[in-house]
């Protein structure tokens, strides 16, 4: 039989039936968008999840700790973040700047009559270039008391004398501000410092550093030294981090690894966000299940349908094949007739899905926006995509749904062509 002839045959055969396969491909339609909506949510929350992390860090960064930090959570002590140490990091394939870093936690930042707050961390500065860090004004290139701010470090000024907050953050570019530090000295007298800091540069917003003000790694060593009572020498003690910047996100994983290997703890967005895609690809597979569970039905529903269309053609079965179709042409007929079933219910369950995930996101997005305005929190948060419907889930709800009907015709095709040729003629 030929292709046309068998469109054709099946195209009529349906069309006498058009009320029961209607409400068998509806029983396709629920199922197929079941499975397209939810599987849309848990992509959604994949996307926006990915986002988010993303805006923690560079995915090409990984941030390396101490002996003394695992230690503290009580884990074995690894080999110290030392000067070869570091060295031998910048070593690895894929690795394109190795930064020590140092945290100093005391002082007062003072602005004019302002009075702020702000992490303050020690870097190489040589290496901040490599780091590709993005200012939104000025530059990267810092000297001896030099620092570069994060995007949100100018809110965290206030007039202590004031009774409101500020209308407007100070601009943080070229402004000297003053580092003010206080220690007890060995006889128990206060003894204070006063160090003025330039801002020569301002890095975008949306990072782990919008709170953050980094200086030379020098600098923040002779601070820490000075609040301490003495020299320190960290290159041969051991650093408390490091910072690590490869090629390629890919290429963060591999050194990731091979650094945890050795024995120390590692943060990598690029590692915590495959270990999270691989979550979400679970959840997106329950989900699917979860839909699938009505397309099961659906096709007993189709079965049913083709096993009673069996009576109702018994005796055109039987002139088929008294006039020289085989069995192969039966089965044909009744497999493509169940399989356009199941296509015409996905066809319905694409549009019904992609309808209702557009609406649920509509909503969801509107309640968002309405949270963020009574909050005050801004606007952003209606932007997150609720719900996301990948082009290939399209294409895998069609065949799926096409693949389903020809499953669930299998044994009506089976039965019909297995008809004897006279018995189906004389039946009534």
């Amino acid at each position: 039989m030929r292709a046309d002839d068998l469109l054709r045959l099946v195209w009529s055969n349906l069309g006498r039936m058009k009320a029961r396969v209607a409400m068998t491909a509806t029983g396709v339609l629920i199922g197929t968008a079941a499975i397209l909506v939810l599987i849309s949510l848990a992509a959604g929350l994949q996307r926006n999840a990915a986002s988010s992390f993303e805006s923690i860090g560079s995915l090409t960064e990984i941030t390396v700790y101490s002996g003394s930090f695992v230690a503290s959570f009580g884990g074995r002590e690894p080999p110290k973040l030392d000067t070869a140490t570091l060295n031998r990091f910048r070593k690895l394939e894929g690795v394109t700047a190795v930064t020590p870093i140092d945290m100093f936690g005391g002082g007062q930042l003072k602005l004019n009559r302002w009075v702020g707050s702000a992490s303050i961390m020690g870097i190489d500065p040589r290496v901040i270039s490599a780091l590709e860090w993005q200012v939104s004004r000025g530059q990267l290139q810092i000297n001896r008391w030099q620092g570069i701010a994060g995007a949100s470090v100018a809110q965290n000024f206030f007039d202590p004398f004031a009774k409101q907050a500020l209308n407007k953050p100070p601009d943080l570019l070229g402004q000297t501000i003053k580092l003010e530090l206080s220690r007890t000295d060995d006889t128990g007298a206060l003894v204070t410092r006063s160090i003025n800091l330039r801002i020569i540069g301002v890095l975008e917003s949306g990072s782990q550093y919008d709170n953050t003000i980094f200086l030379p790694l020098s600098d923040v060593e002779e601070l820490n030294g000075w609040m301490l009572g003495r020299r320190l020498d960290q290159a041969r003690a051991g650093y408390s981090q490091a910072l690590i910047k490869t090629t390629t996100p890919e290429q963060a994983v591999i050194v990731d690894r091979q650094i945890q290997q050795e024995g120390f703890y590692t943060f990598s967005p690029r590692s915590v966000l495959q270990s999270l895609n691989q979550l979400f690809l679970i959840i997106q597979a329950v989900m699917g299940g979860i839909g699938a569970i009505a397309l099961l039905v659906a096709a007993i529903g189709i079965a049913n349908t083709m096993t009673m269309a069996i009576y109702e053609r018994t005796r055109e079965i039987g002139v088929m094949k008294a006039v020289g179709a085989s069995n192969r042409d039966v089965m044909s007929v009744f497999l493509a007739e169940a399989g356009c079933i199941g296509l015409l219910g996905g066809i319905g369950g694409v549009i019904v899905g992609v309808g209702l995930a557009q609406l649920i996101s509509l909503v969801a997005a509107g309640m968002l926006a309405t949270q963020a305005a009574q909050s005050g929190t801004g606007a952003s948060q209606a932007d997150l995509i609720i719900i996301y419907t990948p082009l290939w889930l399209v294409a895998f709800a069609l065949l799926f749904s096409a693949f389903i009907g020809v499953i669930s015709g299998i044994y009506p095709a089976l039965r019909a062509a297995n008809l004897s040729p006279l018995m189906a003629i004389k039946y009534e």
